[in-house]
């Protein structure tokens, strides 16, 4: 079976890290199905004066990223405006490229893993050249809700042209039927984990390694540096910590995202509360360190309004760190065995009842370490294996 995936959201040479879950995921169905990528480059002309697309132009066009074939054509946009042309854009890029692929990779089915501009242009290459089509969906903002109304409209149309819809969690499942997507098409399969870069390791080894004292109480928090990941809920729940006499810190690792300066709000807040020698902003750190703060913190605390998988939080349980966690996405299903964590409300209260809560508890690192390790990227893949091999077998001869 020959699988062409498209993705808005995938890693390159220059951004490694850039929608990894979803080359993880494609890298595991290799294996088993031959896989070629592509992920097409935003551009327009002088795109070099603007911080968010500077290196765009050193992208390469094709690559090799850990086996996997990846085509990177370019695709017209006007930066903050007129969002809705990227549908055609979009199309315009890849259908070309599509034509002479074909030639040499007759591929059996269309494998999207964004919404939007990828659905209408899957649609096209669905209806052109008669295959089946798949998409999945990775969280809310894969809606595109009230961010103008011809993309949502887009979407919402090109759902339901889909032969099947892999959700990460019941919620977005959900959504998707709300929207009119048939229940018999749909899938809930949550994402793995990365269990050759993210394991156990001592707390004291992982400590000294990153410098860290070895008697302070650490919470880590991973992610964009955006208000949708919820970090500002932690810092104002910190003060409430600091009573329970022990050194508390808070480190925050992760990059600014595409959604403007939130890391200026955040050193507001921790300026409005003091907390300067509390609260510590790490940047983009490599998942060979990552491990190490992981293994070294105390608790993990997902503290977002909005999920899909969160990735994040599977990496923290897969070393053995324990963690708190607001219900969103697939947290609940993540977090279903009570020795991972604490499972909260999504709301500033209940980030710090679980962070109080999860503090007066004794956990088992090893054992989390041992549950987790089964869900890895091959455990995802074997779920996905059956919707592919359904849609092959429903595919016009």
């Amino acid at each position: 079976m020959k699988i062409l995936a498209i993705s808005y959201l995938y890693p390159n040479s220059l951004y490694p890290h850039y929608g990894i879950f979803v080359h993880n995921r494609l890298k595991a169905v290799s294996k088993y199905y031959e896989v070629k990528v592509i992920n097409p480059i935003p551009w327009f002309p002088g795109h070099g004066w603007l911080a968010r697309y500077k290196n765009y132009d050193k992208i390469p066009l094709k690559e090799n990223i850990d086996g996997l074939e990846v085509y990177h054509p370019r695709f017209l946009v006007i930066p903050k405006f007129f969002k809705f042309l990227d549908a055609f854009t979009y199309k315009a890029a890849v259908m070309p490229l599509i034509g002479k692929l074909y030639k040499s990779f007759p591929f059996d089915l269309v494998d999207l893993h964004w919404t939007y501009p990828d659905l209408p242009t899957g649609y096209a290459i669905k209806k052109k050249y008669n295959k089946k089509m798949l998409v999945t969906l990775r969280g809310k903002e894969s809606f595109h809700i009230g961010e103008g109304l011809g993309r949502e409209l887009l979407i919402k149309k090109h759902v339901l042209k889909a032969d099947a819809v892999i959700s990460l969690s019941q919620e977005l499942q959900d959504m998707a039927v709300g929207f009119g997507v048939e229940e018999k098409r749909c899938h809930v399969i949550r994402n793995g984990v990365d269990t050759s870069a993210f394991y156990y390791i001592d707390k004291n080894e992982s400590r000294r390694c990153l410098g860290l004292p070895p008697k302070e109480t650490i919470i880590l928090s991973v992610g964009s540096l955006n208000y949708r990941k919820g970090f500002d809920r932690i810092i104002k729940k910190l003060p409430d910590l600091l009573n329970m006499d022990t050194e508390f810190k808070l480190y925050i690792i992760g990059s600014e995202g595409p959604d403007g300066d939130y890391r200026k709000s955040i050193y507001r807040l921790i300026d409005k509360l003091n907390l300067k020698d509390k609260v510590f902003l790490k940047g983009t750190v490599g998942n060979s360190e990552l491990v190490s703060w992981y293994n070294a913190a105390d608790l993990f605390c997902l503290a977002s309004r909005g999920e899909g998988s969160p990735n994040v939080l599977a990496e923290a349980l897969a070393c053995g760190c324990p963690a708190v966690a607001t219900d969103v996405g697939a947290v609940n299903e993540i977090l279903k065995e009570k020795f991972l964590g604490i499972l909260v409300s999504n709301s500033t209260g209940g980030v710090g009842a679980g962070l109080r809560t999860a503090f007066e508890r004794e956990w088992n690192r090893k054992k989390i370490f041992a549950y987790t390790r089964k869900f890895d990227w091959d455990w995802c893949a074997y779920q996905i294996l059956p919707v592919y091999k359904i849609l092959i077998e429903l595919a016009p001869k």
